[in-house]
């Protein structure tokens, strides 16, 4: 028997997921909540085998879900069912170690199918969420490459663009301070940009983060 618990900000979602996995006689729902915080509280008693999440969620959302999680110790199989096919929170989700996605207009099968595998130990991103993935990385690789960045150079721009200081980025690479300056204004001139505000608005851009 897969315990599941579902967490949607709908409840309209909640009971048809309920509904349609109330018939595979392997799945048992033994909880749900609105938001990540409810969620956070529930779960405190509850254990589930597969945690059925959305993503945007009022209060607290599914990353951040996971993330109390992790800082409370708990480390639960956790299946993302969402209707936004979008890269950042695929890549976001892969970081965070959530083991798949689904989105809400998957059919019956896929969702039971994705379930059992996480359930399983292993992973299911849907092939929808995977081609979009790959689309937007190509794309990045893309702009990298017409601009001629170096691997050093990615790195620096995107701690640059998640707001680290020049002795932060030189302490996380194991570099100087020079060497960081110098890398910055190589870079600035490769984008073709006239201040650290058009570097950011690249990486944004670009999907770098």
């Amino acid at each position: 028997m897969i315990r599941i618990f579902i967490v949607d900000d709908h409840q309209v979602v909640i009971d048809g997921i309920s509904s349609i996995l109330s018939e595979v006689e392997e799945i048992k729902i033994i909880g749900s909540a609105l938001n990540g915080l409810e969620a956070l509280r529930k779960l405190e008693t509850e254990s589930p085998d597969v945690l059925l999440l959305d993503i945007n969620m009022p209060e607290m959302d599914g990353i951040q879900l996971v993330r109390a999680l992790k800082e409370k110790g708990r480390t639960l199989n956790t299946l993302v069912l969402t209707m936004h096919n979008n890269p950042q929170f695929t890549k976001e989700l892969i970081a965070e170690g959530v083991q798949g996605c689904v989105l809400k207009n998957a059919g019956k099968k896929d969702l039971i199918l994705a379930i059992t595998e996480v359930n399983n130990g292993g992973s299911f991103y849907s092939e929808a969420v995977t081609d979009s993935l790959k689309e937007s990385l190509d794309k990045t690789q893309e702009a990298i490459d017409e601009v001629q960045l170096t691997k050093r150079e990615v790195e620096i721009v995107k701690l640059i663009a998640l707001e680290n200081t020049t002795n932060e980025i030189a302490e996380k690479l194991s570099i100087s301070a020079y060497t960081v300056d110098t890398h910055r204004k190589n870079i600035i001139n490769k984008l073709g940009v006239k201040n650290l505000a058009g570097l950011v608005r690249f990486a944004f851009e670009k999907n770098l983060l």
